[in-house]
């Protein structure tokens, strides 16, 4: 394991009540990608998330953002095991957000930027969502960088699935793979080919 990873030991873990998660998050994958109507939305306000609630609160807990992937998970990712529907919900959270007005930018600038420029970029991206976070990035080789990532409650597979899908932005082939998991954060491999 690697050192930035380790667990310190005797300090007491963040509880997930402190860590706040902004509105635009769940707008970005629940309103603008998701649209889930029905037994859906009712399962989303089961858990403290109202997707057609016009005065919404400007934070959630983490408790809540999720509670709300656990249901997104069964209602739009149904017969995937946990790991690949969270991937699926990353690439539809970056979809999401690029429906947004800031995510339109994002979207139109992507290409331009290419690869290297919007990976560089993805620390602020990543703590405009979760400020708790920390993404520390290196590059490695051409077209080979290596992400790792502190966080109170890791979700590995939902960021590698948003790491692709900022990639995809840029027009290249990303794969991106989950190296190291422990319970304070993980550690990704990102690689992407040229069309």
């Amino acid at each position: 394991m690697e050192p930035w990873i380790q667990e310190a030991t005797g300090e007491p873990r963040l509880p997930l009540m402190a860590v706040q998660v902004p509105r635009r998050n769940f707008e970005g994958l629940f309103q603008h990608a998701l649209r889930p109507s029905g037994p859906f939305a009712q399962a989303l306000r089961d858990v403290g998330y109202d997707p057609e609630a016009e005065e919404a609160e400007e934070y959630f807990s983490l408790e809540v953002w999720r509670a709300s992937l656990a249901v997104a998970r069964r209602h739009a990712c149904p017969g995937l095991g946990s790991e690949e529907a969270n991937r699926v919900l990353g690439n539809h959270y970056v979809e999401g957000f690029a429906q947004t007005l800031v995510g339109r930018i994002f979207a139109a600038a992507a290409p331009l930027l290419g690869a290297e420029r919007c990976l560089s970029r993805l620390p602020t991206y990543l703590r405009a969502g979760r400020e708790d976070m920390r993404l520390l990035l290196e590059a490695r080789r051409a077209r080979e960088w290596r992400a790792m990532v502190v966080d109170a409650d890791p979700l590995p597979d939902f960021v590698a699935g948003v790491v692709e899908q900022v990639l995809r932005r840029t027009r290249v082939l990303p794969r991106v793979d989950v190296l190291e998991r422990a319970s304070q954060g993980y550690s990704l491999r990102i690689r992407w080919d040229e069309p």
